[in-house]
């Protein structure tokens, strides 16, 4: 029988907001302009929540270095600010608070003075994380990894900032609780004025009648599954695009749970299993794993609502399987 590895869960649980865990201005900070002051914003009531209702609110920090064209991987932070050890306060690094969990950091001039970047060298990303004085609390994203600010070029970009996001390395989209009918609105900026489209699923939602620095649409959920948001800019002489996309859970089938079923792996033969997830009070679920090439199926909800399952079969015995929730 293959065994099944559990890697994490993530339910839909999520809440539709316009707020962000992370902003910034300007929106499209370069990495040589000594008149940018970068105005860096985090939401504590996002994200993995690590100082949701902090006090003593002046005793955050950031701790903040860059990700260059150098740097060997996502985690490999250059440059850190002082050298900063995670656990120790610095005044220089100390954060603001304004109010409704949320605090500001501002990062004066050009950003490869202020890290201290050599010549040659690119930054292609802030690395950031706000923290508590003695490093025992980290605001940071859902999965509690590190938040990233893009840093861009003179050349024409483009970047959805609404559905919200998660400040990933590669940024992806804040759980959602969409469902078929959900009205929701798309919002997309570019560095440069541009005439500018928005397309969901494929299909035109918002297009400017000429030059413009954003442009807003809106649209609808109309079938379940992956709901494709793309922003377009072109400048005359070069069209990019930015992506993002939401998965919305179909609606999950009423089924009574099979005879013996307990929450967790339920092993039926050497080739078949029945998942069971205890989770009361949710919308939906859905399973994804090696062995069905991580792609979203949609678990039975039981009638009481208190449990979502799926039997799989077909499976190779002796085999490890990772999946998750």
């Amino acid at each position: 029988m293959k065994r099944l590895l559990l890697l994490t869960i993530a339910l839909l649980c999520g809440i539709f907001s316009f707020a962000q865990l992370l902003t910034w201005t300007p929106a499209f900070p370069t990495e040589n302009d000594a008149s940018q002051n970068l105005v860096i914003t985090v939401d504590a009531s996002k994200g993995n929540k690590g100082l949701l209702n902090y006090s003593p609110s002046t005793d955050v920090y950031v701790h903040t270095g860059v990700i260059t064209n150098l740097s060997s991987s996502q985690s490999d932070w250059k440059y850190v600010k002082f050298n900063q050890n995670f656990n120790q306060p610095n005044t220089q690094l100390q954060a603001t608070y304004i109010g409704n969990n949320k605090w500001q950091f501002t990062i004066p001039g050009s950003l490869k003075t202020y890290y201290n970047v050599p010549a040659g060298e690119t930054i292609l990303k802030i690395a950031i994380l706000f923290r508590t004085g003695n490093g025992g609390l980290k605001q940071a994203n859902s999965d509690n990894s590190d938040m990233y600010v893009p840093i861009y070029s003179s050349s024409l970009a483009v970047r959805l900032s609404q559905p919200p996001t998660e400040p990933k390395y590669v940024p992806t989209p804040e759980p959602q609780t969409w469902t078929i009918g959900t009205n929701f609105s798309v919002v997309a900026e570019a560095n440069k004025s541009s005439a500018m489209k928005l397309y969901h699923n494929g299909n035109v939602i918002a297009s400017s009648s000429g030059n413009v620095p954003s442009i807003t649409g809106n649209s609808s959920v109309t079938v379940a599954g992956e709901q494709q948001l793309v922003a377009e800019a072109n400048d005359g002489t070069t069209t990019k695009y930015d992506t993002i996309k939401v998965y919305v859970t179909p609606s999950s089938p009423i089924v009574a749970l099979p005879s013996g079923a307990k929450d967790g792996i339920n092993y039926n033969s050497p080739t078949s299993v029945t998942l069971v997830l205890r989770a009361p009070g949710k919308n939906g679920a859905t399973v994804i794993g090696d062995f069905n090439n991580w792609q979203q199926a949609v678990m039975n909800k039981t009638p009481d609502g208190k449990f979502f399952w799926i039997t799989l079969n077909g499976l190779t015995a002796g085999t490890e399987y990772g999946f998750q929730y």
